[in-house]
């Protein structure tokens, strides 16, 4: 039966000649809150919903892709999963934020998604909406392989494309994984690294876990707990989830260079609340010793990402063999030696070659170099737009503050003048006079330190750069909901732009020029 089983998930499911029932929302998309940001047909009228992952970058640049700090401190597990530094770009762009993005899983597949890439169009009943188990590595490939054949011989037009590239069903890598599990640019950026994406409440909200009133060891139906910030279900718990790529160790941050097993993330049933975390894995062999056939875990289940290639176009390619190249050499000033030219022509020309070799092994490190120079100093950008708005924040506060204590001693004094002099009110304007003179030196701490994040903007980062930094960061805010810094972030960016006309301001213009911002 198993031999049967695994013959059908070979062979991709064809439409059929009668129309079949509409499934029920529920069946697909329980959540309460909003509907699925993307919903794709399956054979047997039913249907899949994904949410879409921003991913903020400038999408005009084919080589821009944006670093995040994943994994965790934990020195028991950081053999797994250790903080590291990974890249991430989704394959789609929107062209109004310019930014881009991909789409996952909203749910882990059920059993009556599983059924219907069978060819089984039974009506759907209850127990389809549980999480499909049981699965292997392999199994999943299929799956996705299976899925993406129906969507294209049977609604093509669903599929997101990118230059007319329809995308297609995969796995999802564990940097994606992780990404949107943690809540990517949705939830605040103070929170990204924590453990879990609740700061509040208890795992039970959010996960189908081993434990009391929990689980109880049984796969459940998906959708009954609480989402993550961006509206993903399960992503803690109930099945625990295959990833695309083998598994790694953690060498102190970066990738081992043995390839392992099977990878599975979020935990499941099975696991206690403790076990589960954003940044937690689990390696598996990917074939049952007993056995050698692909092992299938009763708890392995699958959540499927939409992708696309990347070479799209021939516009596409050439776009990016082109930034390659300009990024590779560098951007040089007229009439400035450009020292990657001459190592590619001191290459070239040298006949020995293990000269040639140890020259190449110098360009690699050189490009490398100029790779993580630009990666820092986008950083710097964004971290400093962000201490320029903070500081312009606090100079208003601190003005406010201190026409408050003015008032107060101009009430003071009018009532001295009126006649009802006192000494309470001689101490209280003496008190009030000293914290101004306080504030006034706050203000000029402030203000010097305004100054300089203007400076270094200005001075030690293009105006390319700043200007790709501050899109990036404006997406990012706008993504987390943080609207009271997007729009400090805004009038700081006016007011940087007048900075960058006149770098030699007077301290009391600047100071103007802050405080009369709206």
């Amino acid at each position: 039966m198993r031999a049967l089983l695994v013959a059908l998930m070979m062979v991709p499911v064809l439409a059929t000649a009668e129309t079949p029932e509409a499934w029920p929302v529920e069946q697909y998309d329980p959540a309460k809150e909003a509907p699925a940001d993307l919903l794709l047909p399956m054979p047997c009228g039913g249907q899949m919903a994904f949410q879409k992952v921003v991913v903020p970058l400038d999408a005009a640049d084919p080589l821009a892709d944006r670093r995040v700090r994943l994994g965790q401190s934990l020195d028991r597990t950081g053999y797994a999963e250790y903080l590291r530094d990974e890249f991430l770009r989704g394959s789609f762009v929107d062209d109004q934020a310019n930014t881009t993005f991909y789409y996952i899983g909203r749910y882990e597949v059920t059993q009556g998604q599983f059924r219907a890439l069978q060819g089984d169009c039974a009506p759907v009943a209850r127990q389809d909406r549980i999480a499909r188990g049981g699965l292997s590595w392999f199994d999943a490939l299929t799956l996705a392989q299976n899925y993406t054949a129906w969507l294209y011989a049977n609604a093509p037009d669903a599929l997101p494309t990118v230059d007319g590239a329809k995308g297609y069903v995969r796995l999802p890598t564990e940097t994606e994984w992780e990404y949107a599990t943690r809540g990517g640019a949705v939830i605040d950026a103070n929170n990204f690294s924590d453990l879990t994406f609740f700061a509040a409440g208890d795992m039970r909200d959010y996960a189908i876990h081993q434990g009391a009133g929990a689980g109880r060891g049984r796969l459940n139906p998906v959708g009954l707990r609480l989402p993550n910030p961006l509206g993903l279900f399960d992503v803690y718990g109930n099945a625990e989830e295959l990833m695309l790529e083998p598994f790694r160790l953690n060498a102190l941050g970066r990738a081992h260079g043995q390839v392992g097993g099977v990878v599975t993330r979020g935990g499941s049933v099975l696991s206690s609340a403790e076990q589960i975390y954003s940044a937690q894995r689990t390696e598996y062999p990917p074939f049952d010793v007993r056995t050698g056939r692909p092992l299938r875990g009763d708890s392995f289940g699958a959540r499927f990402v939409i992708s696309t290639y990347i070479a799209t176009s021939e516009a596409r390619l050439s776009n990016i063999r082109d930034r390659w190249v300009a990024r590779a050499e560098g951007a040089q000033e007229e009439g400035e030696v450009d020292p990657g030219k001459v190592l590619s022509d001191l290459i070239e020309a040298e006949p020995d070659l293990r000269r040639r070799s140890a020259l190449t092994d110098l360009q690699l490190d050189l490009r490398r170099n100029r790779d993580q120079v630009q990666i820092a100093l986008q950083q710097t950008a964004r971290s400093t737009l962000l201490a320029g708005t903070v500081f312009a924040e606090a100079l208003a506060q601190n003005a406010r503050a201190i026409d408050n204590k003015a008032a107060n001693i101009r009430m003071l004094v009018s009532l001295q003048r009126a006649g009802r002099k006192s000494e309470v009110f001689d101490r209280q304007v003496q008190k009030h006079v000293a914290e101004i003179a306080e504030m006034r030196r706050q203000q000029q701490v402030y203000l010097l330190s305004y100054r300089t994040a203007l400076d270094t903007l200005v001075a030690d980062i293009g105006a390319e750069a700043r200007q790709m930094a501050l899109n990036v960061l404006e997406e990012e805010l706008t993504l987390s909901g943080q609207s009271g810094l997007r729009e400090g972030l805004d009038r700081f960016a006016e007011t940087l732009d007048q900075f960058a006309a006149q770098p030699d301001m007077q301290a009391i213009d600047l100071l103007n020029l802050t405080l009369s911002r709206p």
